[in-house]
């Protein structure tokens, strides 16, 4: 698709307005002479042709002044802006505005029919558009290619505000089919999005209901520029240079005491990094995901897909010379999705790591319109143990694509899992021994179902079964341990990684909270987690965002630097690279440091004093909902409601907002603070965030 620049010039051969002339008024664009610009008074459309295109581009302004654009050749929304539509030049050439336009980041023919293999792409067929008194309907046609049948599509652009549209669908099936429409998009450049389809599918697909005839895309955008709090700043480390396909793509970081680095990569090498230099330790080895300084402070465990590794440094020249087995006593088919992460090593010298499920072909719990991950059996989906004389054990059980293990001061592990099957959205979950955290494709492996040993290795590793008895749901609902925190699918995340705790010094007023990145935001949260009835929930933030490349590992080091590894691979592709965040205690930051839950709502405490005179009860939004824990993919929001503030209190020191309302078990509480300031004059950037209400206080 030829796709318009800033100020695009287009040779102004058709421009035609669809219910008015509009008004041709001298003005002054972006501080340049532009001579006539085109400021509708009424609802208008404009044709423009496109080079190489059979249909022009239509050109929407409203006399509100925001503007959009769609692409009948492709069918798909383009951009919006605020201002004029465009002008025309002495010289008889049309300028379209686009120099503050946002993309809708719609792909090209956005339509498929069906899920996974069943799915195919349709022939689109453009029939013109309409407008009616407050808006231009697009009309089209979807020509499935194996059966002919035909989908009549409607569509319509609502626009409450320039961070918030929302795209009608109105679809007039074929008779006789249910087969389920999906459209695509780029959930992650948005905040959220919503729909009243199916659910917010991954990160790009929507689906919708069978035969649903009205279907409506909620797009949150976010504000522009990066977010990053006072005080922190963000520098990068040049990677070593490998010659491919072994390139540099960090997946995890540890520290020696004298400050040298060691990084695992997706591609099987172990690096060290020591006085500005970087030298291959380790190699050879499949997709590592995690690495740990052994206790001699000179070697290193490593995960990879098949075992847990210790690589010997023997002679101490900075090169591993011996690759030691640790543990391999789970079952590993070879399966792409089948990873394995870890480990983290506790006060007593014990080692955990998880592992993931099977994205395919293996044993699976139950059947799903939207596709179910699979258990080969063996510990897949587990976490594992290994004790002090390295003995391997199951653990914990009940997760689907665990990406990141962490362990707190304390020795307490946590888990973040990533969303899908089961896993509404991806979370920060605590794990203790025993815990069944959600997914039952892990069930199997369990010792009450006598299926899988608990000690696999070279003699029954193959020793498997043909047939799996069926789990009642009703039964595994009734002892699954919900998660810690939501990470908000969409807002928050998509594709997190491991959480790092932060430590008591060097990184600002943070201490033991929980700094997790995220691949296809690219971005850093923030959790700050609380017990209440003997577990663990609380509140997730956006802490910075974007970051320059898809992160995904995290790791403090002995100065309190958080170090941020990023991959070239995942749900949005980017550089390799690992980047540094640094806290200068001389600045201070405006944040929200934690949300605490009270007998009759929540306590935000803040790092600085709030500004005086501020309207808070005016500007504060607090939302609940909850997700469906359910076979399919993700869960979009349910019973998504505003709640009434009841009270409105701030403390003396001006750093706790006291907020009163009718709380609700097992809600998510969204809460927007609106534009706030603090006493020195600093805006509160991340201003919103997220309570997870597991449990009341009594």
């Amino acid at each position: 698709m030829h796709q318009p620049k800033n100020f695009l010039t287009l040779i102004f051969l058709l421009l035609i307005e669809a219910t008015s002339h509009g008004a041709e008024i001298p003005n002054d664009l972006d501080g340049r002479s532009v001579g006539k610009v085109i400021v509708p008074q009424k609802l208008t459309v404009k044709e423009l042709p496109i080079d190489g295109q059979p249909l022009p581009l239509l050109a929407i302004a409203r006399p509100d002044g925001v503007c959009y654009s769609y692409d009948p050749n492709n069918f798909r929304l383009g951009s919006i802006w605020q201002g004029p539509l465009g002008w025309l030049s002495d010289d008889g050439l049309f300028k379209l505005n686009q120099s503050s336009a946002k993309s809708f980041h719609f792909r090209d023919k956005p339509w498929m029919c069906g899920v996974g293999k069943g799915s195919y792409k349709f022939d689109y067929k453009w029939l013109g558009y309409r407008v009616e008194e407050a808006r231009v309907v697009m009309e089209f046609e979807l020509k499935g290619r194996p059966q002919g049948r035909i989908w009549r599509i409607e569509e319509s652009l609502e626009i409450p505000s320039l961070l918030q549209q929302r795209v009608h669908f109105s679809i007039q099936h074929p008779p006789e089919t249910d087969e389920v429409l999906t459209f695509w998009l780029r959930q992650t450049y948005y905040r959220n999005v919503a729909t009243n389809g199916q659910q917010a599918q991954r990160n790009q697909l929507e689906f919708l209901k069978p035969g649903q005839t009205h279907f409506t895309l909620t797009l949150s955008r976010r504000r522009s520029g990066q977010t990053v709090p006072q005080g922190y700043s963000i520098s990068r480390i040049e990677g070593p240079k490998p010659e491919k396909p072994f390139l540099f793509e960090p997946t995890g970081f540890d520290f020696a005491p004298d400050g040298t680095a060691f990084v695992s990569t997706r591609t099987g090498g172990i690096w060290r990094y020591h006085e500005e230099k970087w030298n291959l330790f380790a190699d050879g080895l499949q997709e590592t995901q995690g690495v740990r300084l052994a206790p001699n402070g000179r070697d290193v465990f490593t995960m990879q897909k098949p075992e847990l590794t210790l690589l010997e440094d023997t002679d101490s020249d900075g090169v591993a010379d011996l690759y030691l087995s640790v543990a391999d006593g789970f079952r590993y088919t070879g399966q792409y999705h089948e990873f394995a992460y870890g480990p983290v090593i506790n006060s007593r010298g014990e080692m955990f790591f998880s592992t993931g499920l099977s994205s395919s072909g293996h044993h699976e719990a139950k059947s799903s319109a939207t596709g179910q991950m699979s258990s080969a059996l063996g510990y897949r989906g587990w976490m594992m143990k290994v004790d002090g004389e390295g003995r391997l054990s199951p653990f914990a059980s009940g997760f689907r694509s665990p990406a990141g293990i962490g362990m707190n001061a304390s020795d307490e592990l946590f888990i973040t899992d990533n969303q899908g099957d089961w896993v509404a959205s991806s979370y920060l979950g605590h794990v203790e021994a025993g815990d069944f955290l959600g997914h039952p494709a892990t069930l199997w492996d369990r010792e009450a179902y006598g299926i899988t040993s608990s000690t696999l290795n070279y003699q029954n590793v193959d020793q498997r079964v043909d047939n799996v008895p069926e789990l009642r749901e009703e039964t595994f609902r009734a002892f699954r341990k919900r998660p810690a925190v939501w990470l908000i699918h969409g807002d928050l995340t998509n594709s997190p990684g491991n959480p790092s705790f932060c430590p008591p010094e060097g990184f600002g007023p943070f201490e033991g909270q929980a700094f997790i990145a995220d691949i296809s935001h690219r971005a850093i949260v923030r959790v700050a987690l609380e017990k209440v009835g003997g577990q663990y929930q609380g509140a997730v933030f956006p802490f910075i965002r974007p970051l320059a490349s898809a992160s995904f590992s995290t790791a403090f080091d002995q100065e309190g630097r958080l170090w941020i590894g990023s991959v070239g691979r995942g749900w949005t592709t980017g550089d390799p690279m690992v980047e540094v965040i640094t806290f200068d205690k001389r600045n201070a930051p405006f944040e929200m440091q934690r949300i605490e839950l009270t007998e009759s709502g929540f306590d935000i405490h803040f790092t600085q004093p709030m500004a005086a005179g501020q309207r808070a009860r005016d500007q504060i939004s607090i939302k609940r909902f909850h997700y469906l824990y359910w076979a399919e993919y993700g869960s979009d929001r349910q019973d998504y409601e505003s709640v009434e503030l009841q009270s409105l209190d701030l403390s003396s020191d001006r750093k706790v907002l006291s907020i009163g309302l009718r709380l609700e078990q097992n809600k998510i509480y969204e809460m927007d603070l609106g534009p706030i300031k603090s006493a020195s004059g600093i805006e509160l950037k991340n201003n919103f965030a997220y309570y997870t209400l597991n449990e009341l206080l009594k």
